[in-house]
């Protein structure tokens, strides 16, 4: 079983105010699963990933699957803000690069559980990375909008965020 911080939960369910439908049938399955409302969350407490991914769900189901995709993916871009909101980021991120490489090791921070496999970059060069990003228990395409996120956060607006499964794996080839 993996865990997520609860902060990542929060942020998914309060992102949701244009999507009514999703948000009280996600709303209504974080408080059936955790016995608390999405405000109610420990931000830093351990929540199972099936949570997370109840919530997407809840978009899957009351949107249309290109408007869930973007919603996704906008809940993805905005993680690397709210943990620079709520942990903080160090100041030696620099570059995308620079970030990338943290979120590699951010990820095993904001998660636990034997299902979390570390992120394995496979090409990490100026304006091109290829990396192995699994998702333990929800969307992929989360994940895509947490690495244009980072793109974003760097000042790049052109960046580019493609995913492919391959072997079972989620890879991911970042390009700006």
């Amino acid at each position: 079983m993996a865990q997520i911080k609860g902060k990542f939960i929060t942020l998914s369910c309060s992102l949701l105010e244009t999507k009514p439908n999703a948000k009280k049938e996600a709303l209504d399955v974080v408080k059936n699963l955790t016995g608390k409302e999405f405000t109610e969350l420990d931000q830093e407490g351990w929540y199972d990933t099936k949570v997370f991914q109840a919530v997407f769900k809840a978009i899957e189901d009351n949107t249309s699957p290109l408007l869930a995709r973007a919603a996704i993916k906008l809940i993805g871009q905005k993680v690397y803000p709210t943990i620079e909101k709520t942990a903080g980021l160090p100041k030696t991120l620099k570059t995308p690069l620079d970030f990338i490489k943290f979120e590699a090791e951010g990820f095993l921070m904001n998660h636990q559980g034997a299902d979390v496999k570390p992120r394995k970059i496979m090409t990490a060069e100026d304006k091109n990375v290829v990396i192995e990003a699994n998702s333990p228990g929800y969307s992929p395409v989360l994940i895509e909008g947490v690495f244009l996120g980072i793109l974003e956060m760097c000042g790049i607006k052109t960046g580019r965020v493609d995913y492919k499964e391959e072997n079972g794996n989620s890879i991911y080839y970042i390009t700006w």
